[in-house]
């Protein structure tokens, strides 16, 4: 090997591990800021506090996210995808003939994490908060339409009727976002009797629009 190419080789050694480092500094501050937000609210999730609890100076979070509104983004987007990804792996690999009612069950478990907690927070003080809102609308519409093409991806059967997969799917989101919000215990019979009248709603959706396509 050359000198050149040692030091090449060596550039390019460093240039990774200093991405690595910026990678697991960024996912830190991320994960402080959640953590943050669901013990003190968006409010109080400050720059300070944030640099103050993860232990990183506010000159190296600068570094990183120059703003609190940048931190903030970037933790939305992440909530967001761990609220896609959960809504694909709650999906996938169910029979159809249960999928209903176990989806509805690993999605009422979902919407009830601390993590979603602070989804909730967040959006209650976008409808005050004009810069938060800036921020979280586009990424809630994005979520909203990633989810819409999850779903069909993972119910093909829905593919002649889209506009009314999308119907369901807001129907169970919008219904369960409301019943977090409400302060329903998850376990509690009002909670059992709105989940499994949704199931119902929600096959006999599906189920008439099988008949339609079968007709």
């Amino acid at each position: 090997m050359t000198q050149k190419s040692r030091i090449m080789t060596s550039k390019r050694k460093t240039t990774g591990k200093q991405a690595r480092k910026s990678q697991a500094t960024q996912r830190m501050i991320i994960d402080t800021t959640i953590r943050c937000l669901a013990r003190y609210g968006y409010h109080d999730t400050t720059y300070i506090r944030i640099s103050e609890e993860s232990g990183i100076s506010r000159g190296a979070m600068r570094h990183h996210f120059p703003s609190r509104t940048d931190i903030m983004k970037t933790t939305i987007e992440y909530l967001h995808q761990k609220r896609l990804a959960a809504f694909k792996k709650a999906a996938s690999g169910i029979p159809e003939e249960t999928r209903t009612k176990a989806n509805i069950e690993a999605l009422w478990q979902h919407v009830n994490h601390p993590a979603f907690m602070v989804f909730i927070d967040l959006a209650l003080a976008a409808r005050k908060d004009r810069e938060l809102a800036a921020i979280f609308r586009p990424a809630q519409e994005t979520f909203r339409r990633e989810c819409y093409y999850a779903a069909l991806e993972l119910f093909p059967e829905w593919l002649p009727h889209r506009e009314q997969l999308r119907s369901a799917i807001d129907m169970a989101l919008y219904m369960m976002e409301g019943m977090v919000l409400d302060d329903l215990s998850p376990d509690g019979d009002e909670a059992r009797r709105l989940l499994d009248f949704l199931a119902r709603e929600l096959d006999v959706l599906r189920n008439s629009e099988v008949i339609n396509q079968q007709a």
